[in-house]
């Protein structure tokens, strides 16, 4: 775990045990809340937050921003429309195919022949998909798994197209990763450490934010997550994490007073009272 985050968490620990004296059993559940996130949450929600950087690259910004790809991203274009891509995180591999969509839900074969990079090709998707379906919202899902390093996951995103010629996308959700006359319905995805501890990360969200606008570079809106770990030492944590449009999220656990604010570049983490 990285210093700042271990650092942060003892201090409030410490603030914790000299306000909290109510009992030996709540001072116990807040301990184990504390040491859940300490030794759960930052490796979990790098993984998340690396599937997270593969759907930035999704930006379109209205077309006046264009979005990088992440670095150790690669990409191709299967025969079927499809695109698979691998992106490699602190040991671990996120694989996802994402796939282009009508507003009923048929899989498009689009000609994504000569772009570049991911954000090439959504962007030469959302001009073919508005000129072949000039009403109707059309999508394009992700689906995502995690390999290695000890971690595992699976689950899928769906993002909606939108705006003057489909030059935004307009939201993203958790999904399945198959469209039903539409897009798919919600659902979770899931990242599991094996240890030890063994922890398990379940979340989810329905509209978040990455394409506001070509000055905001980070997503807006909340994900609720679930933190599971096994072992005497830790207990079950709910928390909302929720993003503002800069590079630092802010997490509220349930049952812990204050919050906790997280820099996703630094990967620090700082209790706020």
């Amino acid at each position: 775990m990285p210093a700042p985050i271990r650092r942060s968490l003892l201090v409030f620990a410490a603030l914790a045990a000299c306000q909290s004296k109510v009992s030996t059993e709540v001072d116990t559940v807040l301990q184990q809340r504390i040491s859940t996130l300490q030794d759960c949450f930052p490796g979990l929600y790098r993984r998340v937050n690396a599937v997270i950087d593969i759907l930035q690259a999704w930006r379109l910004d209205n077309g006046t921003n264009a979005a990088s790809d992440p670095s150790g991203l690669t990409w191709s274009e299967q025969g079927d429309g499809r695109i698979t891509l691998s992106y490699v995180v602190a040991g671990s591999t996120i694989a996802m195919t994402i796939r282009f969509y009508s507003p009923t839900g048929t899989q498009q074969n689009l000609d994504l022949t000569g772009t570049t990079t991911l954000n090439d090709a959504f962007d030469v998707a959302a001009t073919q998909l508005a000129a072949n379906f000039p009403t109707g919202t059309c999508f394009a899902v992700g689906d995502w798994s995690i390999s290695g390093g000890g971690l595992s996951g699976t689950g899928a995103v769906t993002g909606l197209f939108g705006g003057t010629s489909n030059r935004r996308i307009t939201s993203l959700s958790t999904t399945t990763a198959t469209p039903s006359g539409g897009p798919p319905p919600a659902a979770t995805g899931t990242v599991n450490d094996s240890g030890p501890p063994n922890c398990t990360l379940t979340f989810a969200t329905t509209d978040l934010q990455i394409d506001v606008g070509p000055t905001v570079v980070y997503p807006t809106g909340s994900i609720p997550m679930t933190l599971v770990a096994t072992g005497s030492s830790y207990t079950t944590v709910a928390a909302v994490v929720t993003f503002d449009g800069t590079s630092t999220a802010n997490i509220v656990v349930t049952g812990i007073a204050g919050s906790f604010d997280y820099d996703v570049v630094s990967r620090t983490l700082t209790y706020v009272q």
